[in-house]
């Protein structure tokens, strides 16, 4: 930018950092304590562009000798003439790669520099660039580095399969207008024998509440023979009844609901609930049942212990408080904080045999631990997502939580 009246109305003002400061008082030999004016700068730019001709002489005295031989090799090349092809590649092209030997070979002494363009060697004296070292000195060598294994996730779809048709069983409609469902019902089913169709197995399914029921369409998701994995329908709609002080809890798929919501809405003897697990630590319970209930829902209290066994069909993460901790550790027969002073055998991962039950554990059923199969579960649930931090992530692999996880 030129500043025709600097001086006359236009100044200029240098700026720059500490470093570039440090360099113009070190080229004019200033103290730090000392003013630094125009000429100094001036003097630091000139020594710097010198410094650079020096460092970039060696590119253009290569860049020119180059340009003279191709130039002189394509003069005396003519395709009229029969002149050899292999004069021109010669002078034109380059090595592309070069032999360890080359480049790393210890050498006595410089190797000879190809002959200089006499009118490049006078450039190069007016410059008083006296030697000017081979452009291989500034060329990048391969090195030997740590190779990064790079990974690319790729989502394995399940195989697209078709969808089971819905069925209103006549014995799911007459719970909803009595409370009751008969004995031996082929319209539901106890919750984990639903997941007879998956490789979840339970060794122990006859110890788990048999009035926690599914519904043959809630559990029948696909019409194919092979294995629902990856098909399990989630825990959305929970129909309660506590006729005759038997309380009963059965999941309904969304197409039973839909249908059975006019009988929901004028039964006395049924609630409809909207369920879903707790995933999240900051995501507010939902296992009281509360969120949402056609008609309102009365006191839960007989309820409690399906709620419990409800969780753990439905994945659910975190505890909505430390009770529903207790009462699942007692009835999967765990070692737990209340039996803390006691002198127990205690597995691996944490359940308690029935030869070493304390009477704190005595209402457990369970033979074996029900663990493995619950981690199966709660992975076909998650869908490969991780939940060890979570609180029965670390339940499931045998720790003991206390009041402070929260």
């Amino acid at each position: 930018m030129r500043m025709r009246k600097l001086g006359n109305g236009h100044s200029v003002v240098f700026f720059a950092p500490i470093e570039v400061d440090r360099s113009i008082r070190s080229a004019v030999k200033k103290a730090d304590a000392g003013d630094v004016d125009v000429a100094d700068i001036l003097h630091w730019a000139m020594l710097e562009t010198c410094t650079d001709i020096q460092m970039r002489a060696s590119h253009w005295s290569q860049q020119g000798s180059d340009f003279k031989e191709r130039r002189s090799a394509w003069v005396q090349f003519s395709p009229t003439v029969r002149t050899s092809i292999s004069t021109l590649k010669a002078a034109w092209l380059q090595p592309e790669e070069r032999t360890l030997e080359e480049m790393y070979a210890p050498r006595n002494s410089p190797q000879p520099t190809k002959a200089c363009d006499p009118e490049i060697q006078r450039k190069c004296k007016e410059l008083c660039v006296l030697w000017a070292p081979g452009r291989a000195m500034d060329e990048e060598q391969e090195r030997e580095v740590i190779h990064e294994v790079e990974r690319e996730r790729q989502v394995q779809r399940p195989p697209k399969v078709e969808a089971a048709s819905h069925v209103l069983h006549p014995d799911v409609r007459r719970f909803v207008e009595t409370g009751k469902i008969p004995v031996g019902s082929p319209g539901v089913i106890q919750a984990v024998s639903s997941l007879v169709n998956t490789t979840v197995q339970f060794p122990e399914r006859g110890q788990w509440a048999k009035n926690l029921l599914v519904t043959r369409d809630f559990a029948r998701t696909v019409s194919s023979v092979h294995k629902a994995d990856e098909y399990l329908r989630p825990v959305s709609w929970v129909v309660s009844s506590n006729i005759g002080g038997s309380p009963m809890m059965v999941g309904m798929s969304p197409n039973e609901v839909n249908e059975l919501l006019p009988a929901i809405h004028r039964s006395n003897a049924v609630h409809l609930n909207v369920y879903t697990p707790r995933t999240s630590k900051t995501m507010q319970a939902c296992d009281n049942l509360q969120l949402y209930s056609v008609p309102s829902t009365p006191q839960l209290t007989p309820l409690v212990p399906l709620i419990c066994q409800l969780n753990l069909f439905a994945a659910q993460l975190y505890f909505s408080n430390y009770e529903m901790y207790l009462r699942t550790c007692n009835f999967l027969g765990l070692n737990g904080p209340d039996l803390e002073g006691e002198d127990l055998v205690v597995e691996s991962d944490g359940f308690i045999r029935e030869a070493n039950r304390p009477a704190a554990r005595a209402s457990c059923s369970f033979e074996q631990s029900q663990l493995l199969p619950l981690k199966e579960l709660f992975g076909l649930r998650r869908k490969g997502m991780g939940y060890l931090p979570t609180h029965l992530g670390k339940m499931l692999n045998g720790r003991i939580l206390t009041e402070d996880d929260g």
